[in-house]
């Protein structure tokens, strides 16, 4: 029952007397994908068999079924439910989940560059889904574009769908640590694993996911591979020493989104976006602003100054009115449930904001006599009225 090379020869099979295979959806490097229909009314499902060339591997066995485990511990509708993992009469292992409407990321790619008010969005669910997956003490380790689902909304919109957490480090409740990885294979999809996932599965924490996240969204937005190559150790390459074209100048239209791009694929975890959340709300404030937000702990280094009359509390600079709109970003149609979406003016504009108006004015201090000065006349006036006195008294 195990997925042959050519898994349409498995169409029709009856598995385990529960699912008819109906036809395949998909394949991949461990399974294979069908609609199946259940032989005791169940419904049409999705069935992922995994493939036989991998049926007697112990740790890719666990691995391929780990992916019931992590579904259930992550309590969001954007994570693809495993109602079924089982073996089928032979042997193998199958997965029963979710029957998806809709396309996979990669396939929206492939039509070309996906406009900023599109990518955005997307973006956004997926970090949704990651914020939760994370919190559950879940890492997926090997977002790309095959697995980003994204299902028609009700609303005209897009829904993302998490799809195939095999490989991803579950941390326990408890504290412990389950990595189901063997020693010296790689796990991951060259090209979007971090640099840290690339030298040790070890230290690849929750940050992986973000860059993985961000060469997504440049990719969408650019047309373009972040780390183009020739093969996967090219590309390997080419994320440990390599950096990404700007992308203002691949896509000078998104100029105001070089700050993010810098932040989400930095080298170093530290210099990155700390969670899916953080990088969620940069997402809506270059989208609505198109700037970056300016970290709170920036404003506590910068004094208390007048700005109009009035004084600017450092505490509450972050929320200070920008008076000027950046020229070449003009609002579309709202965005995230009433928030705008900035996007290119168009070929008669460049596109790239000019710079913004600081929050916080530097005054000058008014005009007025110098300390020294005022001290020495002081002095002198002291002395001639000690004079006065003296002259006073001998007469």
């Amino acid at each position: 029952m195990a997925a042959p090379d050519d898994p349409n020869a498995l169409v029709g099979a009856l598995l385990n007397q529960r699912w008819r295979l109906v036809r395949v959806l998909g394949t991949g490097g461990l399974s294979a994908v069908f609609a199946a229909e259940g032989a005791q009314g169940q419904g049409t499902y999705a069935v992922k068999l995994l493939r036989a060339e991998f049926c007697e591997d112990t740790q890719i066995i666990e691995r391929f079924l780990a992916e019931a485990t992590a579904s259930k511990l992550v309590n969001h509708p954007g994570v693809v439910q495993v109602y079924e993992a089982a073996r089928a009469e032979d042997g193998t292992p199958y997965l029963v989940l979710d029957l998806l409407q809709g396309q996979p990321l990669s396939a929206r790619m492939n039509r070309g560059r996906v406009p900023v008010e599109q990518a955005a969005p997307i973006l956004h669910g997926l970090l949704q889904v990651l914020g939760a997956a994370h919190r559950a003490g879940v890492i997926h380790r090997d977002l790309k574009p095959d697995n980003v689902f994204l299902e028609p909304d009700p609303s005209g919109g897009v829904r993302v769908r998490v799809l195939d957490f095999g490989i991803a480090r579950v941390v326990e409740a408890a504290g412990g640590l389950d990595r189901k990885t063997r020693t010296g294979m790689l796990l991951g999809s060259p090209g979007y694993m971090s640099p840290e996932q690339v030298k040790s599965v070890k230290q690849a924490d929750a940050r992986a996911d973000l860059w993985a996240a961000g060469v997504l969204f440049y990719e969408m937005l650019t047309g373009v591979q972040a780390f183009p190559a020739e093969n996967d150790f090219a590309r390997i390459t080419a994320v440990l020493f390599g950096e990404p074209t700007p992308i203002q100048q691949v896509a000078p239209q998104y100029a105001h989104w070089a700050l993010f791009f810098q932040r989400a694929m930095a080298r170093e975890p530290e210099q990155r976006f700390q969670s899916a959340e953080e990088m969620a709300d940069a997402v809506l404030t270059v989208s609505r602003e198109g700037h970056m937000p300016v970290p709170s702990h920036h404003f506590a280094r910068i004094p208390q100054s007048s700005v109009g009359g009035t004084v600017l509390d450092p505490a509450h600079a972050a929320t200070a009115p920008n008076p000027v709109s950046p020229p070449g970003i003009v609002p579309e149609r709202p965005l995230f449930g009433g928030v705008n979406t900035a996007v290119s003016a168009g070929p008669g504009g460049s596109g790239v904001p000019a710079p913004q108006v600081p929050l916080v004015q530097v005054v000058s201090p008014r005009r007025g006599i110098p300390l020294v000065l005022a001290l020495a006349l002081a002095c002198f006036a002291l002395f001639v009225g000690i004079a006065i006195g003296f002259v006073a008294g001998r007469l």
